[in-house]
């Protein structure tokens, strides 16, 4: 079996995902993998799933494993960081992220999760940078009249610029 055959396990994975029903997408995700054992997509949206569902090692493994079949998955590295910050690893994070902003260079939501690793190290100054380029990217990439869910507003990244200097000034 390969991609072809995983595809309606993804769509479903997709669905349930969607509908926040993380135990039947990960059930969806899981047999994708079985259908393409060789889909980095396949591994890292059971990686998703498996991170919803506090499941934070298999997600790690399942992100390895997405970025060991194709290193230029720049999602997998983002959602690896994302892990790897839920269990308290910051530098792997960071460097997660990176790769991740190495690949693609326009990846919006890698650049919002390094900031957001960055403000928890006290980094704020970067912080701030990635805030500014997750923003500038996203407001790009994103069609008019929709939403920009999970990114902050200029407003936001105003107000960490300016909390920024403050802590800087003391």
């Amino acid at each position: 079996m390969g991609e072809a055959e995983a595809r309606p396990f993804l769509e479903a994975g997709e669905g349930h995902l969607a509908a926040g029903e993380y135990p039947s997408a990960e059930q969806a995700f899981a047999r994708a993998v079985e259908a393409a054992p060789d889909s980095a997509v396949a591994h890292s949206k059971r990686g998703v799933a498996l991170a919803h569902l506090k499941r934070v090692d298999e997600a790690i493994a399942e992100f390895s494993k997405a970025v060991a079949l194709q290193p230029g998955y720049a999602p997998a590295y983002s959602n690896l960081g994302n892990s790897y910050r839920e269990k308290g690893m910051l530098t792997e994070a960071v460097v997660a992220y990176e790769r991740a902003i190495a690949i693609d260079p326009d990846y919006w939501v890698a650049h919002q999760n390094l900031g957001g690793v960055y403000k928890e190290l006290g980094r704020l100054t970067d912080a701030v940078a990635e805030f500014k380029n997750a923003t500038r990217l996203s407001m790009r990439q994103t069609p008019r009249g929709s939403v920009r869910r999970g990114c902050l507003g200029p407003v936001a990244v105003a107000l960490l610029a300016f909390g920024a200097l403050i802590t800087a000034l003391r």
